[in-house]
């Protein structure tokens, strides 16, 4: 079916290049649509149209398939901006190579000057995923600036023929694809019946995310991937027996020279199944939390949550049994408070990673509580429990002086701004120091380990790390100054736009992650040159507001996961690009005199301290 063919083609190719993935020329593969004609009662019994016999359909649902696009020239221009920032020697133009394509492949020049890249393309497809070509019902539609002028670019011995009143005909031998004009667009389908349908698909790939396919009565186990190989084992088992009975799939992207990328896959599977619901209800894009926060210049990695979630993964994640005495009583202890301490939120849960300009790297967990009492209460059973297990580990170290860790725990023993709070200190045992030296970024002068709480209102807040008293102190002395908050950070705000309201909100900044991982690492901290590349390029990434943002929703029966990306990323001048490039070990081509960005200025978000609202 040649004309059903152009259509997916045109779609396809369109879209693809938002993938930075068409740099080869090659011609894509064929899309051959086998017609079996539908029988109008006239034939004998088992009999198509023209009298041929038709296969009998396989047991079971055939798969419904419907694929939108809108705005596939902006699409492309992305491209060519992105790629003409990272790549300035090789940038991508996706719409002079699909010309090129269509010539290569018999298709006249004006076939493209006659599309509307700027309108809708849908294609729905009804099929057997074991044999397509059975009892297949197609209808599409393109949109067009003249739709006769598409029919012409059509190969000379491929054209189709007039039937009147705008309708037209491709026959090709037992194929036989009908077309019909309309005043913005070109209409295709294999049988009338479906051709009255492709009226209405224009409109509906009009609206919403540029590009959408979703699948419906998918075939069991057609949404097995290997792509979730980085999860856990068991959670890996689970998850994948779960998208074995998903009976529907979308994806969305979202792209432009207007707008961030998003991207959005979701399954329609039994997530229940995961112990993780309930998770609340589906709620539009908001703010999470007013109980978030963010110290000033911080590289960050920051996730929002629910309790319930905690809960589970601490009664799954913790093995009481294989954990040996006199650590089992200790460890049980420890779970108790935790789950004392999950008891009392009362909504969400943030947990933020931070790294200061001087390499100070904290981790902050806050959780807005029900009752100030009751959860300093649960707090403190898990600083009891912890200073039981390394009494425990004192006591079994003997006379060895180097091998103790001489811990302290003060409870109100530090100050958070006007509120008192705990802080326990967990000196490195000396002959442990060599091992150590990898967690320099989380130590007090290179020696000990600090954990700071408090309890305020409906504000729980811990934190741990190398600069665990300053943010503590950072956080309560703000909390009536500040007007942001963690709920307006632009990855957080990236996660739940791209989501559409995620129950796990995260935000990413790749570059501070990656000069985390160089600290952390004493081989790594001594190539000078390589710290001094990635502090310059973590500027820029900063600079350029360069926050990734991932959410992840889980509903009893759907479940998606969301990426959102800020165009300022995608299109940053090409002296950004290039030591962003280096950052990231590839070899960065040489900026260009006077570069200015491509996307607009105010694309780019600079960092903001953010703490809790007064």
């Amino acid at each position: 079916m040649f004309t059903a063919r152009v259509a997916l083609v045109t779609a396809a190719m369109v879209v693809a290049p938002a993938t930075l993935g068409c740099a080869k020329k090659t011609p894509p593969p064929n899309v051959v649509v086998v017609d079996e004609p539908q029988s109008d009662g006239a034939g004998a019994p088992g009999e198509g149209q023209t009298g041929t016999p038709t296969r009998k359909p396989p047991a079971g649902k055939p798969l419904k398939l419907r694929a939108t696009l809108h705005g596939a020239g902006d699409l492309m221009t992305l491209v060519k901006q992105t790629t003409t920032a990272w790549t300035p020697k090789q940038p991508i133009d996706p719409a002079a190579q699909i010309q090129a394509m269509l010539l290569q492949m018999g298709f006249g020049p004006g076939l493209w000057a006659s599309l509307d890249l700027a309108g809708p393309f849908a294609v729905d497809a009804t099929f057997f995923a074991q044999d397509p070509s059975n009892d297949l019902k197609l209808a599409g539609t393109l949109a067009a600036v003249s739709a006769k002028g598409v029919m012409d670019g059509m190969p000379s011995g491929q054209r189709p023929q007039p039937l009147g009143n705008g309708l037209w005909e491709l026959v090709q031998g037992e194929l036989r694809v009908l077309l019909r004009e309309k005043p913005k667009a070109l209409e295709f389908a294999l049988s009338n019946a479906d051709l009255e349908r492709a009226a209405g698909l224009a409109e509906e790939a009009g609206q919403g995310r540029r590009l959408r396919l979703r699948g419906t009565d998918l075939p069991p186990g057609m949404l097995e991937t290997s792509a979730i190989s980085g999860l856990p084992a068991g959670l890996r088992r689970q998850v994948l027996a779960v998208l074995r009975e998903a009976t529907a799939g979308s994806l969305e992207l979202d792209a432009g020279t207007d707008r961030d990328l998003v991207l959005q896959l979701s399954a329609d599977a039994p997530f229940s199944r995961l112990g993780l619901s309930p998770l609340g209800r589906r709620a539009p894009p908001r703010p999470r939390s007013k109980l978030s926060f963010r110290p000033a210049r911080a590289g960050r990695g920051d996730a929002v949550g629910h309790p319930e979630v905690l809960h589970t993964a601490l009664d799954k994640g913790v093995p009481l049994s294989q954990i040996p005495a006199p650590f089992d009583v200790v460890a049980k202890d420890a779970i108790a408070a935790a789950h004392a301490v999950l008891d009392q939120v009362q909504s969400d849960v943030v947990f933020a990673l931070y790294l200061s300009p001087k390499g100070e790297a904290t981790a902050v967990l806050a959780a807005n509580v029900k009752d100030e009492a009751g959860a300093r209460a649960a707090i403190r059973g898990i600083e009891q429990a912890l200073a039981k297990g390394f009494a425990a580990f004192d006591s079994l170290t003997g006379e060895d002086k180097s091998a103790k860790i001489n811990f302290t725990l003060k409870t109100d023993g530090t100050r958070a701004g006007p509120v008192k709070g705990d802080l326990l200190t967990i000196p490195v045992p000396k002959n442990m120091a060599k091992e150590a030296a990898d967690l320099e970024p989380f130590l007090v002068s290179k020696k000990k380990l600090e954990a700071a709480s408090f309890v305020t209102g409906n504000l729980a807040v811990f934190t741990v790390g190398a600069g665990a008293t300053k943010v503590a102190g950072d956080i309560g002395g703000a909390l009536k100054g500040r007007k942001t908050s963690l709920g307006a950070d632009a990855g957080l705000r990236l996660a739940r736009a791209a989501s559409q309201g995620c129950h796990f909100c995260v935000s990413v900044d790749p570059a501070a992650l990656l000069r985390l991982s160089v600290l952390s690492s004493a081989e790594a901290r001594a190539d000078k040159a390589r710290l001094k590349k990635i502090e310059t390029g973590a500027a820029a990434f900063t600079r350029i507001g360069g926050a990734v943002g991932v959410g992840v929703k889980l509903d009893p029966n759907l479940g998606s996961l969301a990426v959102g990306v800020p165009k300022a990323v995608l299109v940053p001048s090409p002296a950004d690009a290039a030591q962003l490039s280096e950052l990231f070990g590839d070899k960065a081509e040489p900026a260009r005199p006077n570069d200015k960005p491509l996307a607009p200025k105010s694309s780019a978000r600079e960092p903001t301290p953010a703490g809790p609202p007064a």
